[in-house]
């Protein structure tokens, strides 16, 4: 008939329904997160293809997290498991008798220096009491004494001068300095030790008296 008015209703209960779709906000703390989630608001809002895509985000995210844990925690689990069931793991190392000396491929550590333009390094140290198959090179027409810097700056106490063939000794003391220049009191390069086992000292001897 036209009559225009307003309809109270009394009561608590409201026909509107608040859905809360903040998984943050949600009680509880559910992983990985899957439309079961939705029994934890007052309705359901997800339609059948947002509940399907959902599932397979969640456990996309969850098989991607347990990945992850393996590839980076993977060693780390592995071996503390280990240990909880087989107790200390004890290495058996066999002695080979191969000594440093022995073995030909390996070099030791001289210093020297590199330079453009020179076919091998300049040596900074005095290589008198290491074996020359240390050094890793040689050249057949000079000495390594015409290679090393340590006949450059000469030194008090220096045992001899540079020779320039390998069969050539050298002189005892070094060559006479002008006052004018200063000479230092020791050697201002590395010093490298070898000690050769007693087998490697008697071949050495025999190699060079033979």
């Amino acid at each position: 008939n036209g009559t225009v008015g307003e309809i109270d209703v009394p009561g608590t209960h409201s026909p509107a329904i608040f859905c809360q779709q903040n998984y943050i906000k949600l009680p509880g703390f559910d992983f990985p997160a899957l439309p079961s989630a939705q029994n934890k608001s007052s309705g359901e809002w997800m339609s059948d293809s947002q509940a399907l895509l959902v599932t397979i985000f969640g456990w996309t995210s969850l098989a991607a997290l347990v990945i992850f844990v393996i590839v980076v925690f993977g060693n780390a689990i592995i071996n503390a498991v280990r240990s909880i069931f087989s107790g200390e793991v004890k290495e058996h190392v066999v002695d080979q008798k191969i000594d440093f000396s022995a073995v030909h491929e390996i070099f030791g550590y001289i210093p020297s220096v590199k330079a453009a333009g020179f076919l091998f390094p300049f040596l900074a140290t005095d290589v008198d009491n290491i074996d020359s198959t240390l050094i890793g090179w040689h050249d057949p027409h000079r000495s390594y004494d015409e290679w090393n810097l340590i006949y450059d700056v000469p030194y008090k106490g220096m045992r001899r001068t540079r020779r320039r063939h390998d069969h050539d000794q050298g002189s005892p003391t070094a060559p006479p300095v002008s006052s004018a220049q200063s000479v230092p009191k020791h050697p201002i390069f590395s010093l490298v030790k070898h000690y050769p086992p007693e087998w490697a000292k008697k071949k050495s001897k025999s190699t060079k008296s033979g």
